[in-house]
């Protein structure tokens, strides 16, 4: 009896002091949790009765219809009909409804501000574009970016829809735990509080990360995601970033700065400077940046006669963009056609490393260069499968983004929809909110 006292009485004690002290935290857990369980079944089942719900979760039919019932009040469920009997009374099916509950999506780039106002279903219900103009400074930026909010949120004036926050999507170094901007390159900020700024003017929960990070989210929730559950999001635009999914999950590392790709080196004895102010970056070799910046070193010293890229610069050089060197190379000009080449061989490098370190079952590449389309993924595709290991690269899709240029910004979007599905933002608001 004695050593039984001293060995069981801890955690007696423990189990009688929990439930005396917590009961009602308990429950509120319990039921948040099967709360989110059965509104994600929902979603992605479609078409589902209370019974299938109750038999697949394992939870008890009043649990299920008390659960349902509050969805259907919340406007995240919707009845749509009855099923076939399989004996008795037909069931009254269920489908996820989004379309009353929108969302903010903001992608903060270095040459654009773009806003989209999107429902649940990803739908979107306007859009706004504006120059960000970043050389005014953080204040400025933050400025345009609150007016680009304000106006999405003037389109749901004098209507029943709700918004539940604002998602952003920005290039840099993103301190999770901080909530902050610790440097972005790009824009040339460091220590930056993007939520506080906004948080002046727009009283909405605000969620920010890392641009590509976002992107990934993005394709997990609306777009590849949705059939797989292990892949990696490439964006190449201005710079060269990845966003890392492993089991259904985004990877963020312990201080949440996972996925500079772009600053893995490639050429150990380049002097090619990126940004960051290494040498040899990924991103400093295959980025739009560094197309661009190829292509006009390359047009200054050929001393033949001008081709398609110096017609389509109207003979301004500097004016050269990635998408001039991507369409003159796509009319034969064979300078423009060299340095792409150059740097979606790099690219497709940087891609077979990615592929032997997370033999991913798949790699999506976004961003401004992903538009090139097919003279972008054969070169990938093939440069990927002659340097990755066979066993691990012969499955693996290389495919563009699903939502093409806007890929980013629906990424935004995502983060305010995780947390809605989550039950952690729960309080949305009505557009004449204060």
């Amino acid at each position: 009896m004695n050593r039984i006292w001293k060995s069981e009485w801890p955690g007696i004690l423990y189990k009688m002091i929990k439930k005396s002290l917590f009961p009602i935290a308990n429950v509120k857990y319990i039921n948040k949790l099967n709360t989110v369980r059965i509104l994600n079944l929902i979603r992605n089942k479609g078409g589902v009765s209370r019974a299938d719900i109750s038999k697949e979760s394992g939870l008890s039919a009043p649990t299920v219809s008390r659960i349902v019932e509050n969805l259907i009040e919340d406007g995240l469920t919707r009845e749509i009909g009855v099923g076939k009997s399989s004996g008795g009374r037909r069931p009254t099916l269920l489908e996820f409804s989004g379309h009353n509950t929108c969302i903010i999506g903001i992608d903060l780039g270095t040459t654009n501000i773009l806003g989209i106002l999107s429902d649940l279903n990803a739908n979107i219900l306007a859009e706004v574009n504006r120059p960000t103009h970043v050389e005014e400074g953080f204040t400025r930026v933050m400025e345009r970016t609150s007016g680009v909010i304000s106006e999405l949120h003037s389109h749901l004036q004098g209507n029943s829809k709700r918004i539940c926050g604002i998602g952003m999507a920005v290039a840099g170094l993103i301190n999770r735990d901080r909530k902050i901007v610790e440097f972005s390159p790009n824009f040339n900020w460091h220590e930056v509080d993007v939520i506080a700024e906004l948080s002046k003017r727009h009283d909405l929960p605000i969620i920010f990360d890392n641009v590509t990070r976002v992107m990934a989210l993005g394709e997990l929730w609306y777009g590849i995601g949705r059939q797989l559950k292990n892949f990696v999001c490439v964006n190449v635009g201005y710079g060269v970033g990845a966003g890392i999914i492993i089991d259904g999950k985004p990877f963020y590392g312990p201080t949440g700065m996972s996925g500079e790709f772009g600053h893995t080196t490639l050429e150990k004895e380049s002097d090619i400077q990126c940004d960051c102010g290494n040498y040899g970056c990924l991103e400093s070799l295959a980025s739009g940046n560094a197309i661009a910046k190829f292509a006009r070193r390359a047009l200054k010293n050929k001393n033949k006669s001008p081709g398609i890229l110096f017609k389509l610069c109207g003979g301004d050089i500097s004016r050269i963009s990635a998408e001039m060197v991507v369409r003159a190379a796509k009319q034969g000009d064979q300078l423009a056609g060299h340095v792409f080449a150059r740097a979606a061989e790099y690219l497709g490098i940087g891609i077979a490393n990615l592929v032997n370190i997370f033999n991913p079952e798949a790699v999506v590449v976004g961003g401004g260069v992903a538009q090139a389309g097919d003279i972008l993924f054969d070169r990938v595709r093939k440069t990927v499968h002659a340097r990755a290991l066979k066993k691990i690269s012969k499955d693996v899709q290389i495919v563009p983004a699903a939502f093409g240029m806007k890929a980013s910004v629906m990424g935004a979007v995502s983060l305010i929809a995780n947390d809605v599905f989550n039950l952690n933002i729960q309080n949305c608001v009505h557009p004449n909110h204060p």
